[in-house]
C-alpha cells in the first residue's frame, strides 16, 4: 500500500511539473487581458445588438487558444456585464467553433461533416447565447 501511494505521488508530481508552465502561461494571459483588443473594441464601439453578436461569434470562431482557458478568462471578463450577450456568444463560439482546425477535421472526418459541424456550432452559439441571456435576465 505504501509503495502504491509513493508511486501515485510521483506520478502526480510529474504531471504537475508538466502542467506548471501551462498554468503560468494561463495566468500571464489573464493578466494581460485588460489590454486585449477584442474587449477594448467591445467596450468602445459595440453594444448588445445583433451585429455585435455576429462579430463576437466570428471572432470567437477564429480564436485559436486552448478552450480550457475560456473558464479562467470568462471570470476575468465578467467586468463587462453590460455586454453579457456579446461575451457569451464569444465564449460559446470559442469553445465550439474551430475554424483553424477545419483542415484537420476534414482530414480525419469527412469534409462535409467538418463544414456542417462548424456551421451548426456557429449558429447555435448565437441561439445558445440568447437563451442564456434570456434566463440570466429572467
Amino acid at each position: 500500500m505504501k509503495e502504491k501511494i509513493i508511486k501515485n505521488l510521483k506520478k502526480t508530481l510529474m504531471w504537475f511539473k508538466e502542467f506548471l508552465p501551462l498554468l503560468i502561461a494561463i495566468l500571464l494571459l489573464v493578466s494581460i487581458l485588460k489590454w486585449f483588443w477584442f474587449f477594448d473594441l467591445i467596450s468602445k464601439y459595440l453594444s448588445d445588438n445583433f451585429l455585435s453578436v455576429l462579430l463576437a461569434d466570428l471572432f470567437g470562431s477564429i480564436s485559436a487558444w486552448s478552450t480550457i482557458n475560456s473558464y479562467i478568462i470568462a471570470h476575468q471578463i465578467w467586468n463587462f456585464k453590460d455586454y453579457f450577450l456579446v461575451i457569451t456568444v464569444f465564449l460559446i463560439a470559442w469553445i465550439t467553433v474551430w475554424v483553424i482546425q477545419i483542415p484537420a477535421e476534414m482530414y480525419f472526418f469527412w469534409k462535409r461533416f467538418a463544414l456542417i459541424r462548424n456551421f451548426i456550432s456557429f449558429i447555435f452559439a448565437i441561439i445558445g447565447a440568447y437563451i442564456i441571456y434570456f434566463f440570466y435576465y429572467l
